[in-house]
């Protein structure tokens, strides 16, 4: 009985203390480390020292610049970014924390990085909004929520059990559609034409058959959705939008960039192991129902079961991160 009082206080304290969140800044980042600990174990990730990681470094740290007007960086310690390598792939996903990933599939579908701007815009947003966490917290009474933490940081297994969790779900609608209007405006204060994520909507839609690319399993487009996207931007912007930038504001531009990836030569770290955590997240014990499901095979990540891309002879670094700059 004590101990159900501790718990219970130690929720009340957690939803005072943090403005209606059960999870603080520093439990995000706690499950941010742990949902990249997991996805490298399942997927290869492209080095750091690789001309592509250097890229994603590079691409990434005007975004975080642009975010801040909604969410400061310091409280996810800013954002890191890692490419998956697989060019079959076409997704990009944000996990909380701050931890972004695109895979080389979808660097290489895109035809501007004014589209790839708009994907990770779009990404970025889910964070800067906490949709991801928030996810979590709707799925979870107190006591369960809790159990997933020792003090700050994760307590056994539960990083195994969000990644199960965040596989097996989607945003809502209006997740979605926030996510858009954000990130379009990130992508835009990044300095690049915010029409670049209904474009890649419309090519993946114009290309797609069957299920279509995973990234459209996890964010359902429309032609309803991109006629929203631009309208917003028409409004918000007008002919400005169109003076920002459609190529990379980085030193390696797109065409290079795709060269790397398709010469065999990019340095790749191995996955560590093969893991089956979708499957255990509803033994741990998820709320179902909490979180809305996917009818399609995907995982809310969109990342597909299909083996990854082999990786290179080269040897691998310790992390396959990127770290953006941290703002002042």
């Amino acid at each position: 009985m004590i101990r159900k009082l501790i718990y219970l206080g130690a929720a009340l304290f957690l939803l005072e203390g943090c403005g209606g969140a059960l999870i603080s800044n520093k439990q995000e980042r706690s499950i941010g480390r742990g949902v990249h600990a997991e996805l490298k174990s399942e997927y290869a990730l492209v080095s750091p020292k690789d001309p592509v990681g250097k890229w994603a470094k590079a691409f990434i740290r005007p975004f975080q610049k642009a975010s801040e007007r909604f969410r400061s960086s310091r409280e996810i310690g800013g954002y890191k970014i890692a490419v998956i390598a697989d060019d079959t792939l076409v997704n990009a996903f944000a996990a909380p924390g701050g931890y972004t990933y695109l895979s080389t599939g979808l660097i290489l579908k895109s035809k501007s990085c004014a589209e790839i701007a708009g994907v990770m815009g779009h990404e970025l947003a889910h964070v800067t909004q906490r949709h991801g966490a928030k996810s979590i917290e709707k799925a979870l009474a107190g006591q369960q929520l809790i159990g997933l933490f020792f003090d700050e940081g994760l307590a056994a297994n539960s990083a195994e059990i969000i990644w199960g969790f965040l596989q097996a779900t989607t945003f809502s609608r209006e997740d979605e559609t926030e996510a858009d209007t954000v990130g379009l405006k990130v992508s835009y204060h990044a300095g690049y034409n915010p029409y670049g994520l209904a474009n890649f909507f419309k090519s993946l839609l114009k290309d797609s058959g069957g299920d279509g690319p995973e990234f459209l399993s996890s964010h359902p487009a429309t032609s309803k959705r991109v006629r929203s996207v631009r309208s917003q931007i028409k409004r918000l912007y007008g002919k400005k939008a169109s003076k920002k930038s459609s190529e990379c504001l980085t030193k390696m531009k797109l065409k290079d960039l795709k060269a790397r990836i398709r010469s065999g030569k990019m340095k790749v770290i191995a996955k560590t192991k093969s893991t089956q955590s979708s499957k255990k997240a509803t033994a741990a014990g998820w709320s179902k129902g909490s979180a809305k499901k996917k009818k399609s095979s995907a995982t809310k990540a969109g990342w597909g079961k299909g083996a990854t891309k082999k990786p290179s002879k080269s040897p691998a670094t310790k992390s396959g991160w990127s770290k953006g700059k941290e703002t002042p």
